[in-house]
């Protein structure tokens, strides 16, 4: 964890993809072996992801969607990619948990890239802004997975749904009665996170909701990854201008906890089954072709007009294209059910860095090299 920044910086390679090879050369080398606790941690390390993760959702920004008409060109996107998901899988005869993380988004890569690049870019703030949706549809596919291979076609499927839907129209009641008495006690968010205590209270607070929300999705049994990443949106929604603790909730993650969980998960990978198996480098591909290919098309599509140019839609389908944590969660969770083989867990890992490599480099190479003609100036501007 300590050394990946330097190597990060040093190679330009995603410093997430830098701990996962450093995980799994660990294991590989014999410093240190796979316990129970590692894997505790790591977990813990997850859903402060999702929690982070949910820290760059405000509810508020669908409304602004609604306004510019996106919401519909985002509908159409989603059915795209999880129709041609669907096509590739029957053609293919792939396992159907492909038809999911075919179309999985994060946006935590997407963040990666606003960092470096700022948000000024159209397909950037676009892929933000579809990946904020699109992680959250991720979720509930997977708690649909989780209730599908744990129940089968079942009352308790059913059930399962059920809690998930109601759950999910209790928290949309919850935030609309927030927003009202915060409307009519504005001092009330101050007295609950105040800009500056020196007894950590607003940290306090967002630890209380992480908690609280993991322990009511825990108790309903659906997906834990859920209830974190809610809990980080209420964050996001009504305290989005208290940065102060914004940065406190980053330093506890990315300084510790989330860099766990990526060297964890590099440790589960087998060197040795990787080097002499060919089969499994070729499912990577597989993946990442499948990806990257649903994600063109359906922003050619679908942002057509919006993009304004083929170079747009590239770099959009790119930056869409590298769900490096859901995808790792959606395979754990696959390998857990026992959906996947662990040679198929292995490539999917496997393609989670390919693409964090070889797309960060693509983009890199296409804003460096590829320059945009300027528009002609409009008479509607």
């Amino acid at each position: 964890m300590a050394i990946a920044p330097f190597i990060s910086n040093l190679s330009r390679f995603p410093i997430v993809v830098v701990e996962m090879l450093l995980g799994s050369l660990a294991v590989y080398l014999g410093l240190f072996e796979r316990n129970e606790a590692a894997r505790s941690v790591a977990e813990i390390g997850f859903l402060i992801l999702m929690f982070l993760c949910g820290t760059e959702v405000n509810l508020k920004s669908f409304i602004q969607l609604k306004r510019e008409g996106m919401l519909k060109k985002i509908a159409l996107y989603f059915c795209i990619l999880y129709s041609l998901s669907a096509l590739i899988v029957l053609t293919q005869k792939l396992p159907f948990i492909y038809i999911v993380t075919f179309p999985i988004m994060g946006v935590g890569m997407i963040m990666a890239l606003i960092r470096e690049y700022g948000k000024d870019h159209i397909w950037l703030n676009l892929a933000l802004k579809v990946g904020v949706i699109g992680e959250l549809l991720s979720i509930c596919m997977l708690v649909a997975i989780n209730g599908f291979y744990n129940h089968g076609i079942s009352l308790e499927l059913l059930q399962t749904f059920g809690v998930l839907l109601a759950f999910l129209l209790a928290i949309a009641i919850i935030f609309q009665l927030v927003k009202i008495l915060f409307w009519w006690f504005p001092t009330l968010k101050t007295l609950i996170v105040p800009y500056n205590n020196p007894n950590n209270q607003d940290l306090r607070f967002g630890a209380m909701l992480f908690f609280l929300f993991v322990s009511i999705v825990v108790s309903l049994k659906l997906e834990v990854a859920l209830g974190a990443f809610i809990a980080g949106m209420i964050i996001a929604t009504f305290f989005s201008t208290h940065h102060k603790l914004h940065e406190k909730l980053n330093y506890i993650g990315f300084g510790f906890f989330i860099p766990f969980f990526f060297v964890h998960v590099g440790t589960t990978l087998d060197l040795k089954s990787l080097f002499s198996n060919s089969q499994i480098l070729h499912n990577a591909l597989i993946v990442v072709s499948g990806m990257l290919g649903i994600r063109l098309i359906g922003s050619f599509i679908s942002f057509r007009s919006f993009l304004k140019s083929p170079r747009n839609a590239l770099l959009y389908a790119l930056s869409d294209a590298m769900p490096l944590t859901f995808l790792i969660a959606a395979s754990t969770l696959a390998l857990q059910l026992k959906i996947i083989s662990l040679q198929e867990y292995y490539a999917f890992v496997v393609g989670a860095m390919i693409e964090g490599i070889f797309f960060m480099t693509s983009i890199k190479i296409i804003l460096s090299f590829w320059k945009e003609s300027p528009l002609p100036p409009s008479s509607n501007n």
